[in-house]
């Protein structure tokens, strides 16, 4: 949990009869984390594999012609899981024959149907067109003219004059039908040799035109009669396909979403592939997978090859490109479920290197505690987390937002337990703590104690990861062991003043001297670890090109970094800034409700306003506290021992599109 999970690489080397079932292995245990075998030495010797361009193809000609189908019928194209490993030069066969059989039975009524509905569609188009005209307007007149064209639409009423005057150099006529709102329905007609000029008048005139179809003949009456007459007809058409169309979902919704899921693998696994190597008749696949589920793996790799299977297992430590560097080790967060959601934040901020500490769970409880600490009220936290258990129950897409929301509603509502705060009434129940509004002082105090042991935290973390590293210079650094003992010994004397108003003499004499020696180890660091880890020479070291160079820079980056710490501690003041305004706005709310109850704290308004102003600050104090919760994990936390590089493990399952080989 404080770490990802440990990987191992494997090679597995596979006679060629058996690449569809052992692809389809891993692909259904997800397990593995390809690693491209033309990225490798064996790839630059040519042994790359290729796979069946034609075959490839045809399964994405299928799954388009599945989706369609399954659009036709309604169907949304939810994966479901398949219950055997799948072989793509046998599936394309079963899936082609049956997905053919219930293609010829659904196509002709269904495509009925999406004709019918189209039909519609522009028939009541056309009728809201027409609804607009004079019921006695006769187009037969209109359609026998030979050189006048004529045009219906609307405009802007202000500017039926200006029309007028654009076009009075020409002849015309300009026919007011009626009004749409705030725009005059026209009619316009003019000479054909002037169509150009009308038109230009038209468009300066922001004319809209209302289209009909070529050839409408008869009064507007009489097409409006005849539509509507056409519209039921289809309306009527298109209930009895309906139920044909629910009958279809019901018989063939379950091959279908087989009959894709198969596909999509299928093409994962032809695509998966072209990342595999291939000597004479048998495939390479080489990747990272997880340690504990290697002998799983194992098994069913023999089970499906009769045994005739190499696997190799390489621990990363004993690998050279691993050791320096060459290799990227991926990363498999390995965290509970309800601290797997704020895996996402984290990787927003970055992705772990191997050996770093995964701070997932440090980051989700400091998020749970700073949320709750500026949202606390046990009703507002209530509501967030009926919320999130909503999401959670409803929404398999929104399931990790769900988690987040009953985590955060859990603390508001603890936090609001501790302060008092029931919808932000305090007289109700009694803190358990202390009242923000009334606590100021004291509040600012826990704030600051809260940014040390944050910041704390994040130096400690710092360390163990220049440990693990093997980063050790790093130790006699700002951000190491020697920046970590000033920060310390100076944040303890501040709390003690903190507390109790007074500081010794003879303390501060102490953190002076402390102070200057582990300042010039700092600086001087590089120096340092050279002559007593590397036991390098002084003169060597001293006469070393760019020497007074680099100890102006590190008494810069020195300064730079306690300057940050200090920074980084008074940050959390937010803490108790943005808890003070949630019980402000909480003042607020009931003022207004008062004056609109007239003094009377009772009455319909007075507890309407009140609920308005508790979903207002729901809303609004529960985005801005996320983000500056969400801010102060990044900038003051993260940014003391994260940081980053790290490649996300992507297995099998996830689905490899088909892409260009290289050139």
């Amino acid at each position: 949990m404080f770490r990802s999970e440990k990987l191992v690489k494997i090679t597995i080397q596979t006679p060629e009869q058996f690449i569809s079932s052992v692809t389809g292995v891993i692909a259904r245990l997800n397990l593995l984390h390809l690693i491209r075998i033309d990225e490798t030495h064996l790839g630059r010797l040519g042994y790359v594999a290729e796979t069946d361009g034609v075959l490839l193809k045809e399964f994405e000609v299928l799954i388009h012609e599945i989706e369609t189908l399954l659009d036709l019928i309604n169907v949304p194209c939810d994966d479901v899981p398949l219950n055997e490993d799948v072989v793509p030069e046998k599936a394309i066969f079963k899936i082609r024959e049956g997905f053919q059989k219930i293609r010829s039975v659904v196509t002709t009524d269904l495509g009925e149907l999406a004709t019918a509905k189209a039909g519609l569609q522009e028939k009541k188009t056309l009728l809201d067109r027409l609804r607009i005209l004079p019921d006695a307007l006769d187009f037969s007149p209109l359609n026998q003219c030979h050189y006048v064209q004529w045009r219906i639409g609307l405009i802007p009423a202000l500017g039926f004059e200006k029309l007028e005057e654009s076009l009075s150099g020409h002849h015309h006529a300009l026919i007011e039908l009626g009004s749409l709102q705030d725009r005059a329905v026209i009619m316009i007609a003019g000479l054909k040799k002037d169509g150009e000029a009308l038109m230009r008048g038209l468009q300066g005139a922001f004319f809209e035109p209302v289209e009909l179809p070529a050839g409408t003949s008869g009064t507007v009456s009489a097409a409006v009669a005849d539509l509507e007459s056409d519209i039921n007809r289809l309306q009527e058409k298109i209930d009895g396909l309906s139920g044909q169309q629910q009958m279809y979902q019901r018989q063939f919704k379950t091959d279908l979403l087989i009959m894709r899921s198969t596909s999509v693998l299928a093409r994962q696994l032809l695509a998966a592939r072209r990342l595999f190597g291939k000597i004479d008749t048998s495939f390479l696949i080489s990747g990272w997978i997880p340690d504990r589920r290697y002998t799983l793996l194992e098994a069913d790799l023999n089970r499906v090859t009769d045994g005739q299977i190499v696997i190799e297992k390489v621990d990363p430590e004993d690998l050279r490109q691993v050791r320096e560097g060459i290799v990227t080790i991926p990363i498999l967060f390995n965290n509970p479920m309800l601290i797997r959601p704020f895996e996402k934040l984290t990787s927003l901020y970055g992705t772990p290197l191997y050996r770093e500490v995964e701070p997932t769970i440090f980051f989700a409880l400091s998020f749970l505690l700073l949320f709750g600490m500026m949202f606390g009220d046990v009703g507002q936290g209530g509501v967030l987390f009926l919320l999130g258990y909503f999401l959670f129950r409803r929404s398999y897409r929104y399931l990790d937002v769900g988690i987040i929301l009953m985590e955060c509603g859990v603390s508001a509502a603890i936090f609001g337990l501790l302060y008092g705060s029931l919808f932000g009434l305090e007289g109700i129940i009694p803190a358990l703590w202390f009242r923000p509004m009334d606590n100021i002082a004291y509040f600012i105090k826990v704030t600051l104690s809260l940014g040390v042991a944050v910041v704390s935290l994040g130096l400690v973390l710092n360390l163990i990861n220049a440990m693990r590293l093997k980063e050790y210079d790093r130790l006699l650094s700002a951000g190491g062991l020697a920046g970590a003992m000033l920060y310390w010994m100076a944040a303890g004397l501040g709390l003690k003043y903190l507390l109790t108003g007074q500081v010794a003499p003879v303390e501060l004499r102490v953190l002076g001297w402390a102070a200057t020696i582990l300042m010039m180890v700092m600086i001087l660091h590089g120096p340092l670890y050279r002559l007593i880890v590397k036991r390098e020479h002084p003169k060597r070291i001293v006469a070393q090109s760019g020497f007074v160079t680099g100890i102006i820079e590190s008494v810069v980056e020195v300064f730079d970094d306690l300057l940050r710490f200090v920074t980084n501690t008074v940050s959390f003041l937010r803490v108790a800034a943005f808890a003070l305004a949630h019980a402000a706005l909480f003042t607020a709310v009931f003022s207004i409700a008062r004056v609109v109850g007239q003094e009377k704290e009772a009455g319909l308004s007075y507890w309407m306003v009140v609920a308005l102003g508790n979903i207002i600050i729901i809303v609004l104090e529960g985005l801005v506290v996320s983000i500056q919760t969400v801010r102060l994990e990044y900038y003051e936390f993260f940014g003391k021992f994260f940081r980053g590089g790290g490649k996300v493990f992507s297995a099998l399952d996830k689905e490899i599109k088909p892409f260009e080989k290289k050139p």
